[in-house]
């Protein structure tokens, strides 16, 4: 029972303290904001300027060409249902940690791609979404190995 009493006790000194100096917060500097988001985002990319080859789960393999600024993509359907098409796609890329990096964009077609790319490991982890012929959307999630074959 007494650590009932008391820490009652503790919080309305601590809220009396407060109360009583409010001239000294309204003189307290203001925080500094943190630093933008941007400044990542602003770097280059260590897949820019490489050409992969990613080899998805579902048998199609694709070639990606990065822009040398890490913020266009050439890419062509090398095998699986999408074979003979291609694109060029402009990319919105985050790092995300070392050697990691959250690419996505939206293809003329409606189509979205999101990729978390780990160069590290050789790995892409690859979601996307279509049209349906019904009207709706769908959503497919899909894992690739990434080799890169030219610089």
């Amino acid at each position: 029972m007494r650590l009932r009493t008391t820490v009652p006790a503790l919080a309305a000194a601590a809220l009396i303290a407060l109360a009583a100096a409010p001239s000294a917060q309204a003189a307290a500097p203001a925080p500094a904001p943190a630093p933008a988001a941007t400044s990542v985002a602003a770097t280059v990319p260590a897949f820019a300027g490489h050409t992969y080859v990613l080899t998805l789960d579902n048998g199609a393999v694709l070639r990606n060409s990065y822009s040398a600024d890490g913020t266009t993509l050439d890419w062509t359907a090398l095998e699986g249902p999408m074979a003979g098409h291609s694109g060029r796609e402009k990319l919105s890329v985050r790092a995300v940690g070392e050697g990691l990096y959250f690419v996505n964009w939206v293809e003329a077609s409606g189509m979205t791609v999101s990729h978390v790319m780990d160069l590290g490991r050789g790995t892409v982890s690859v979601y996307w979404t279509y049209a349906t012929p019904d009207g709706g959307r769908a959503g497919e999630l899909h894992t690739a190995t990434l080799q890169r074959v030219s610089s």
